[in-house]
């Protein structure tokens, strides 16, 4: 590919990872109001609320060179006020520069802090540097009191880049920001305006994120364990160099009438509706309940097949064609080594998941309608733009088309030379653990994005490093039924994790239970479950209203196969972070 096509493509991922990041925003929703009336509500400790020693404009005067180096600065700290259910809430908010591009700002309650932070990951590639004083881009956290009264200090940045262009994908100081250091710093340079505006630093901080933000959350864990005394981690894209390259990458080739870049889409968004009504007409309803949905999409063995078109078939409609049939077979299915027959990915979309399909794997239009490029799906434009942090060049520079995906050697050559600088897969937390770090892992079923597999692999690599009593102690996976990247779906995706991370390291209270919500239109409820710490699953009880979270009981896994050995899973283990550019503090 030509230099210019390829800034050209970086500029349009660029725009697409922004997309997402939006997309994410408007998706999480959750809440910190309860659980399961099985489990008594998790209350954070009570802590008196702390006001300002200063004013609010004396912020602006503090250095942060100490912490981002020379070229560090604040650029503004002003009072703003921000409406949240009818009521202002106020804050001091403060924009500045950490050396040499992360863009940071810090919102801190005037008169609500209740001595807690929290920083906020960031979604995509980030590039967008998000607003901390809104409930919307505080992940899991909806309707929580401590949120929406202002009850904690927030940080967000752009990791060090910002706006259209692509050129900081070859900085080597950028890439570093991306992947490590950008959320590091920020949280020392807000930990540091908490002291001079209130004359005292928080009692706790917490990390809450999802997609990418879920992989710096748990970057944060395994490279800066004192950061934070609680992590929420949401559909991390902790296996960054698989995510981007041979998964997104696997799900075009499946889907082209060529095997590569250069043809047309095969399966189009009727086909994708299609081919989930006959998924869930074949394994819905795992809990018990008529609800259509798959408690543990694995337990299904659906095959497209079933729903294949007659030969000589005129019309198609409410069937699919053996390409079609074939496409969806690959993308379930994944790579596989040629010579081995070794699974070359962890994960893959699962059962349950196709209508989320729509506008990732799939494009938005129908089979009806004119043919589309599959240079126009989101998981090329996510393949194409993420080439630079991926690959160093060595031995050659891969694309798309020429990705190893049936070549269980592609590890090593091209995926592992970046894997320690952009991964966060490493399985040793020990650290984290020893300074009484909390961790609670999210992700949904029916992720159209990232597979939950790879949630699920990083958690057996945590008990299989150490041990599973020692995991049992600070970390719990939730995976939620229904429920699509980072929220939306059928399923329950509004959930309280903040009230449950604080509970846990506030005042030593495990989480078990926790309540899932269904909301309409108007955000009225219509429907509570429970979710249970993996590999537990919510069971009806066979009598009452399947809608009321009563009405379930802890059932044993649904799964319990060992995991399938797949060539990158040699990742998940512990190995130690690179490190490149201007150290952190």
């Amino acid at each position: 590919m030509s230099k210019t096509k390829t800034i050209r493509s970086l500029s349009c991922v660029v725009r697409v990872f922004q997309f997402m990041l939006m997309s994410i925003v408007a998706c999480l929703v959750s809440a910190c109001a309860g659980s399961s009336s099985t489990t008594p509500t998790k209350t954070a400790t009570t802590l008196g609320v702390v006001t300002p020693v200063v004013d609010c404009s004396a912020l602006a005067s503090v250095s942060i060179a100490d912490i981002g180096g020379a070229g560090s600065s604040i650029s503004s700290a002003t009072v703003t006020s921000v409406t949240i259910n009818g009521k202002a809430t106020s804050f001091c908010t403060v924009k500045g520069t950490l050396a040499p591009s992360n863009n940071f700002e810090v919102a801190l309650p005037v008169s609500t802090w209740t001595q807690r932070f929290a920083e906020l990951g960031c979604g995509g590639l980030c590039g967008n540097l998000s607003d901390p004083s809104q409930p919307s881009s505080f992940s899991f956290s909806y309707t929580c009191p401590l949120v929406q009264e202002g009850g904690f200090v927030t940080a967000a940045t752009d990791m060090g880049h910002s706006g259209m262009s692509s050129s900081w994908t070859t900085n080597t100081q950028q890439q570093a920001d991306f992947a490590y250091r950008g959320q590091h710093i920020t949280t020392l340079a807000a930990k540091k305006l908490i002291n001079v505006y209130y004359g005292q630093p928080q009692k706790f901080a917490y990390f809450v994120g999802c997609s990418d933000g879920g992989r710096e959350a748990l970057m944060a864990a395994q490279r800066y364990p004192n950061d934070y005394n609680g992590i929420i981690a949401g559909a991390p894209a902790a296996h960054f160099q698989i995510q981007n390259s041979l998964y997104h990458g696997w799900n075009v080739k499946s889907n082209s009438t060529t095997g590569d870049s250069t043809g047309n889409v095969i399966l189009y968004a009727d086909k994708a509706q299609l081919l989930h009504k006959a998924v869930v007409a074949a394994c819905g309803g795992q809990s018990g309940a008529q609800d259509g949905l798959l408690v543990d999409p694995r337990a299904c063995h659906f095959d497209p097949a079933s729903i294949e078109c007659p030969a000589g078939a005129q019309n198609t409609s409410s069937c699919l064609t053996a390409a079609e049939v074939l496409a969806a077979g690959k993308i379930y299915g994944g790579p596989v080594d040629t010579n081995t027959g070794e699974r070359m990915l962890g994960g893959s979309p699962q059962f349950g998941s196709e209508a989320n399909w729509v506008g990732v794997e799939v494009p938005t239009s129908n089979s009806t309608g004119a043919p589309v490029p599959v240079a126009q799906l989101f998981s090329y434009f996510i393949v194409t733009g993420a080439y630079n942090l991926i690959f160093n060049g060595t031995p050659t520079m891969p694309n798309i088309d020429t990705f190893g995906y049936n070549d269980a050697s592609f590890y090593a050559n091209y995926l592992q030379a970046n894997h320690p600088l952009n991964d966060a897969t490493d399985t040793q937390l020990a650290a984290f653990k020893q300074a009484g770090g909390k961790l609670i892992l999210w992700h949904g079923w029916a992720d159209q994005h990232i597979s939950p597999l790879f949630t699920i692999s990083y958690f057996n690599g945590l008990q299989k490093t150490m041990g599973v009593d020692s995991v049992t102690q600070f970390a719990r996976l939730y995976v939620v039924p229904g429920v699509g990247h980072c929220g939306g779906g059928e399923g329950f995706p509004n959930i309280d994790l903040v009230s449950q991370i604080t509970g846990w390291v506030e005042q030593g209270s495990a989480p078990n239970a926790v309540m899932t919500y269904q909301t309409d239109a108007s955000s009225n409820v219509t429907a509570t479950r429970p979710v249970y710490p993996y590999p537990a699953v919510a069971l009806y009880s066979g009598s009452g209203d399947w809608h009321v979270a009563s009405n379930y009981v802890q059932g044993a896994p649904l799964y319990n196969a060992v995991d399938p050995v797949w060539a990158g899973s040699y990742f998940y283990a512990p190995y130690t972070g690179a490190v490149q550019g201007v150290s952190a503090p």
